[in-house]
């Protein structure tokens, strides 16, 4: 049940994505936006993706804001508020689908060769039992460790792509 709360409370709650505004009875509201900037930081360690993290600020100061100033509304527009998620998966894939059905070959082969690639890495661990020089073994896992980036670097590229072929095509139906 939303109702507001201590603006002090909702300050220092507000300080964690998400819990702001799951304090102030916005469940699904802050579970999405708790679980986009965690997310978002555990994809970019597992893929050893740094750039990524330079969206973290953005989301903390949306969801640092965003609690905050729901605290701050009228009752009357406060309690007119209904919780939703942030992102609606539902409408991407309604939207972005068929990228998904149309490449399906494509990304079937990206999960496997990143599952392949997790494998690997585990298997060069095993390398010092089976006397592999180091300077093989270090190689292998330098190329191989950068497997999932490459391949994560080649989706949003076809992504991209794909997106200006669909702009250019609503273009030109105009």
């Amino acid at each position: 049940m939303t109702r507001k709360r201590s603006k002090l409370l909702t300050f220092f709650f507000s300080l964690l994505p998400g819990a702001g505004e799951m304090f102030l009875g916005f469940l699904k509201q802050g579970a999405s936006i708790m679980m986009l900037f965690f997310g978002l930081i555990a994809v970019s360690s597992f893929l050893n993706f740094g750039s990524l993290l330079y969206f973290a600020p953005v989301i903390w100061f949306y969801s640092f804001f965003n609690a905050n100033n729901l605290n701050s509304l009228p009752d009357d527009e406060f309690y007119a508020l209904e919780d939703d998620f942030i992102i609606h998966l539902d409408e991407l894939y309604r939207r972005y689908g068929y990228l998904f059905r149309k490449y399906q070959a494509l990304w079937a082969f990206g999960l496997i060769l990143v599952g392949v690639s997790i494998i690997w890495n585990q298997v060069l661990s095993l390398g010092e039992l089976f006397h592999i020089p180091q300077a093989i073994i270090r190689f292998l896992r330098y190329t191989t460790g950068r497997m999932p980036q490459m391949i994560v670097a080649v989706a949003i590229i076809l992504l991209g792509i794909s997106l200006i072929r669909a702009k250019k095509d609503d273009v030109s139906e105009i």
